[in-house]
Formats: structure tokens, C-alpha cells, sequence
């Protein structure tokens, strides 16, 4: 029944629950390598994912892989590769920093991790058609924005922007 109703609500035909905020990322980014071989056909083990400066994604190694913030990573390493990381709000980074081999974009639609941080006014459709122009998924993580935060159902709403994956939490 609640696969059946979160799908009513978020309009996505598929979800799967996990539990907790850090294990959906890390399952969105299997998904996004997954698709990257299988459907765009990205060489074995060579797929990219483009993440942003300042983000917040959770605290796996994984995770802690791609953050720009020394006190997540320090003593912690060897990290997990694959990650390209672009400044956050720069969507002309973005587009510069896809190759063939890049299967997502993985972006907080508003950034909370170190104070609320907003992107400039049209970033993230901007991303959101650099992500379709070049057949690469847009994952969008709002765990924290998500689920009515921001005065709607999901803060990339706010720009008409639609997610290929959508990451939740704290139902």
C-alpha cells in the first residue's frame, strides 16, 4: 500500500525504501552506474558521476568520496573514484564537466549542510536541460528539501524541473 500511495503522490512510477537518507543516495548512484552501462553503454567500470562543491550527500566512504568538506574526509580515505566534482550554482560547469562516460548528475536543489544555500534563479532547469541534451541522468537528492519543505512537494518543483531520480527521506 505505500509503494501505491508514494507513487500517487510523487507522480514516479517505481520507488524502493531504504533506510536511511545515506543508503538512498548510495542506491541512486548503483542506479545511475547501472543505467550507464546498460542503457547508454558507458565502458565498464569507467562511469561518471558530476556532484557539486558544498554538498551533503550522507557520510559513507562512498559519499564522503565526493564531499569538499575536509572535516568529512580527513582520515578517511582510500575514496571511492568515479566523481567529478563542479562548483555548485554553475550549471556552465556542469556542461563542461560531461563526457561520454558520464552517466549523472547527482544536486541538492537547495544545498543545507553548511547554512541554506539557494543556486541562482534558473540553475537547476538549466542543469536539467544540459542533463537531457547529453542523455545523462539528473538525480536530484531532497532529503532535505523534499516532502513539502519548501512550500512545495519538492524544491526542484520550484522550476518546473522533473528529476529522473528523485532521492527522499524522513517520510
Amino acid at each position: 500500500m505505500l509503494y501505491k500511495e508514494l507513487s500517487e503522490l510523487t507522480g514516479y512510477e517505481m520507488s524502493l525504501l531504504m533506510n536511511s537518507g545515506a543508503e538512498a543516495v548510495e542506491t541512486a548512484l548503483k542506479l545511475a552506474r547501472k543505467w550507464g552501462y546498460a542503457v547508454k553503454r558507458i565502458p565498464r567500470h569507467q562511469a561518471e558521476i558530476i556532484v557539486c562543491t558544498g554538498n551533503f550527500h550522507g557520510r559513507t566512504i562512498t559519499e564522503i568520496s565526493f564531499s569538499s568538506e575536509p572535516f568529512y574526509r580527513d582520515d578517511f580515505g582510500p575514496f571511492t573514484p568515479g566523481f567529478i566534482s563542479v562548483p555548485y550554482g554553475d550549471a556552465e560547469a556542469v556542461a563542461r564537466a560531461i563526457t561520454p562516460n558520464t552517466a549523472a548528475v547527482l544536486v541538492e536543489p537547495i544545498q543545507g549542510e553548511g547554512g541554506v544555500i539557494v543556486p541562482p534563479a534558473g540553475y537547476l532547469k538549466k542543469v536539467a536541460d544540459i542533463c537531457k541534451a547529453n542523455n545523462v541522468l539528473l538525480m536530484a537528492d531532497e532529503i532535505q528539501t523534499g516532502l513539502g519543505r519548501t512550500g512545495k512537494l519538492f524544491a526542484s518543483e520550484h522550476e518546473n524541473v522533473r528529476p529522473d531520480i528523485m532521492i527522499i527521506g524522513k517520510l
